[in-house]
């Protein structure tokens, strides 16, 4: 056996194992840019692997290097590395003796570098100097001077407050050692003078190996007839990022399809009398004899004749529309990990076992290959189709703003014209984009469970209601409720049970919980459980600041008395320094305006704010109880809002 000198070289690698290299951004790669999301995805993900089994290997992503002995010039995932860099880096300063620290520097020398960006090297080399986690993650004035450093020092405190809020001081270093040991990458790299530019073309236009999805999709197909018709079923279904009834035309073509006789105000079940393609030959023959391929399979003359054109398409389509443009909020691999859950309690199997992660849906998904009933895999199809379209109407998602260049979580609506298009509005602030905007914030990024539960029941109950019909909303706060008050069971299990109203135990007294001394270590939930049981029954005036209020991402804890302040006379006991009654729960950045000022003074400032509130629960708080903020306030104002919530537990 020879090896191939214009093939890809492909290895299994972890933090542990790639202590011979030092790895380098270079100047053509963008800016570090991820945000509070995609590094709470990440730390979720570890977090929960760790806690289910710290033994267990887990496989987070790929990525490309050109190598020149111990130099690896890092093409693409740098985003995804920086940012495991930069966990290691927190996590050393939290905990030095965890074995996660060798990952952060080579023979004296940070492993990281960035090409021709002194001053991050200058900056994160400081931070390395300091010890200990006392010292300040961000000098606010070099970090000014400097704007490729803003996104970098913002992601170090997400990551440290979210370590800290996480992960108790015993766990800390074995949580350092299982993601520098058991969490592992496929480090793909070029073979010996590779085209750039090719390359990159490749890696811009269809990526260099297919998704899970593809795979799932390829290995049903092959199992059933009619290949061409389910593989447009998949197709429409599968671009997540815009809407379904466009997906669907492009499937499904005005010239064969009669659309101007389709309602899709109403759920349409897949019909293929009604919906019709132009089927091809060459259309059948490529859809019958899909397979996967692995990068090391790849030779550099294949890579400028390898595209993906249909899902290009699509998403240009999608993103040079004149009408709204969506992102959703789950992609279609965890789409279909709740289909395929709805699936199974339909067929009266069980729940597939192990975690809901894309990373195992070939793995997950085999246990339809294996029973290989072409009528079940159908069934399957066709159910995908009506729960993606039950989650475009029913299920917030990301919507654009044009002119502000912002997005906002939104429920829409659509209404079909005259020709059979179709315009598409937001819908008013309502409690079931406030409640589905709790769920997200507060639930598994990577899983979502309550859309398991929720688009099951939507399944036998839509009605055709609208997506903010309270018949719907009083479903949607009697399972989240469920999931509040069930600590023995995981949400996997609980969302399985609930999918035929199977009764869950309640094992946890909101009452003593909220009357605990938690601090910063509160569950983030009951804030954002508290705003919106708040928004929903607010009896103050709804001005312009309460109607532009939004549920938004909050993770930063912040004591309304202040912990340190040299100003006050008097100091609280920890009782009520840290109680439920003197906090609430702010974006890093807010927290950060507010800091260790008075009362006085975040009471002044918080009034002096007129486009919205940064919380309701900070609204009572300034407004409720005068000019005093002391043990009776604290403990009254406690006593309210634990009323309040409990109040709406009683249905």
């Amino acid at each position: 056996m020879h090896t191939n000198p214009k093939a890809f070289d492909t290895t299994i690698v972890s933090l542990e194992t790639v202590e011979a290299y030092y790895f380098y951004i270079p100047t053509y790669q963008r800016p570090y840019v991820w945000g509070e999301e995609q590094l709470k995805k990440l730390l979720d993900n570890f977090h929960l692997s760790f806690k289910n089994n710290p033994d267990s290997i887990y496989y987070i992503s790929t990525f490309l290097t050109r190598e020149e002995g111990d130099q690896a010039e890092l093409i693409d995932g740098q985003q995804r590395f920086t940012s495991l860099w930069l966990i290691s880096l927190v996590l050393s300063r939290l905990c030095p003796e965890s074995k996660i620290s060798s990952f952060l520097k080579k023979d004296d020398k940070l492993r990281l570098g960035f090409e021709i960006r002194e001053e991050i090297r200058t900056f994160l080399e400081d931070l390395l100097s300091q010890a200990t986690a006392d010292h300040n993650f961000k000098d606010e004035s070099y970090i000014e001077e400097h704007p490729y450093l803003r996104n970098i020092a913002k992601a170090l405190v997400f990551i440290q407050n979210y370590i800290k809020q996480k992960i108790s001081n015993n766990e800390l270093k074995g949580f350092g050692d299982y993601i520098f040991q058991k969490v592992q990458l496929i480090k793909n790299t070029t073979p010996k003078h590779t085209d750039l530019n090719k390359l990159f073309s490749t890696i811009n236009s269809a990526g260099v190996q297919l998704e899970q999805t593809d795979i799932v999709k390829a290995n049903l197909l092959k199992l059933i007839d009619e290949k061409v018709q389910f593989g447009k079923i998949w197709e429409a279904c599968e671009n997540m990022h815009n809407f379904f009834e466009r997906n669907a035309r492009r499937s499904f073509p005005a010239s064969v399809t009669q659309w101007e006789a389709i309602d899709f105000e109403q759920l349409v079940p897949f019909d293929k009398n009604i919906f019709r393609y132009k089927s091809e030959a060459n259309n059948q023959e490529s859809v019958s004899n899909q397979s996967a391929f692995l990068i090391d399979d790849l030779e550099i003359e294949q890579i400028p004749s390898y595209t993906n054109f249909d899902k290009n398409n699509q998403e240009e389509e999608a993103r040079t529309s004149k009408e709204i443009y969506c992102r959703s909020i789950i992609n279609f691999g965890q789409l279909l990990l709740h289909t395929y859950r709805i699936h199974l309690k339909r067929e009266q199997l069980n729940d597939f076992e192990g975690t809901f992660h894309v990373s195992r849906l070939i793995e997950i998904f085999k246990g339809m290959i294996d029973r290989n009933n072409a009528e079940e895999i159908k069934r399957f199809f066709y159910l995908l189709w009506e729960i993606r379209y039950l989650f475009d109407k029913y299920i917030i998602k990301w919507i654009s703003d044009t002119d502000t260049k912002t997005e906002t979580l939104e429920l829409v609506n659509f209404n079909r014209n005259t020709d059979g298009y179709y315009s598409r509005t937001k819908y008013e602030k309502s409690s079931s984009l406030m409640l589905q905007s709790v769920l997200y914030f507060t639930g598994d990024y990577l899983r979502q469970y309550w859309l398991t539960t929720y688009l099951g029941y939507l399944l036998d109950h839509h009605n055709d209601l609208k997506a903010n019909a309270e018949e719907h909303l009083s479903f949607l706060e009697k399972i989240d409720n469920v999931f509040s008050l069930n600590n023995s069971s995981t949400d996997k299990e609980i969302s399985w049970l609930l999918l035929d109203n199977q009764p869950i135990a309640q094992d946890i007294n909101i009452e003593t919980y909220l009357n605990g001394q938690h601090s910063t270590r509160f569950k983030h939930y009951w804030f954002f459980k508290l705003e919106y049981i708040l928004w929903k029954n607010w009896s103050f005036e709804k001005n312009e600041s309460f109607k532009n209020y939004k549920i938004t991402s909050r993770n930063s804890v912040e004591h309304i008395y202040p912990q340190n302040d040299n100003h006050q006379k008097n100091t609280l006991e920890d009782e009520y320094l840290h109680a439920f009654g003197n906090l609430v729960l702010l974006s890093v950045s807010q927290n950060s305006e507010y800091s260790n000022k008075p009362v006085g003074v975040k009471r002044s400032m918080f009034k002096a704010k007129r486009e919205t509130y940064d919380t309701l629960k900070s609204y009572y708080i300034f407004n409720s109880y005068g000019d005093t903020w002391n043990v009776a306030t604290i403990k009254k104002h406690q006593e309210e809002m634990i009323a309040i919530i409990l109040d709406h537990y009683k249905y």
